[in-house]
């Protein structure tokens, strides 16, 4: 038997259905960061479908986009088919790069409004990979810092964070961190998965939960 929670976007549908302990990903989060990461200052995550900036200099201060993917994985994901590749293949060519543009990263519309003009310029596809992770670092400062300085200990999570280390480079110069002031943790991408791993280890033995009984509630409550 074990203990079981669950966390993340949409998983508290499938917590109720299945009858496992919800927890809020900011709890889990910072759970992780305070277990493994206690020097942390600022943690930047970000996800496919949000991004936050973390303050853990007085207390915990998260602000978080969940509005729209502007700024997250999936507008890497939408900008990358503009130059027919993939996430990974952004990351090869921006390492190439020589220069960077204005791109608006609030709305995939408005940053393909920008990019289309380029790219019937001949603007190299290297610099417009840079450009739009640029764009992402741009989108997460302006709306999520609130004019708070980034300093200290800076942590990076998140899958994009994670993979894709043109992108890490973006925040670093904008931000100007040395490469000691920023940590990328093993495991980044599932970071908020720990947190809730080690929640749920601090549960009373009655929502102990044997593999079996879970299969068994998900063959009666199937997800699809």
């Amino acid at each position: 038997a074990m203990n079981m929670a669950i966390t993340g976007s949409g998983s508290l549908g499938i917590a109720e259905l299945l009858g496992i302990p919800f927890i809020q990903e900011v709890t889990c989060g910072y759970k992780a960061i305070q277990r493994f990461l206690p020097e942390a200052s600022v943690i930047i995550e970000i996800g496919g479908e949000d991004s936050k900036i973390t303050f853990l200099d007085h207390g915990v201060d998260q602000k978080m986009n969940g509005i729209c993917a502007g700024g997250t994985g999936a507008f890497i994901d939408q900008m990358s088919l503009l130059l027919n590749t993939d996430a990974n293949g952004l990351n090869t060519l921006a390492q190439s790069h020589n220069a960077i543009y204005p791109i608006a990263a609030r709305c995939g519309v408005f940053a393909k409004t920008d990019i289309q003009p380029l790219l019937s310029e001949g603007a190299p596809k290297e610099d417009i990979a840079a450009s739009i992770f640029q764009a992402v670092v741009n989108q997460t400062i302006s709306g999520l810092a609130g004019g708070r300085l980034i300093q200290g200990k800076v942590i990076f999570l998140g899958g994009p964070l994670r993979f894709l280390p043109e992108l890490r480079k973006r925040f670093q110069e904008t931000l100007g961190l040395s490469d000691h002031q920023t940590i990328l943790p093993n495991h980044a991408e599932v970071y908020v998965a720990i947190g809730a791993a080690l929640e749920a280890a601090r549960m009373q033995p009655s929502i102990l939960l044997r593999l079996q009984d879970l299969v068994a509630r998900l063959d009666h409550n199937p997800l699809n």
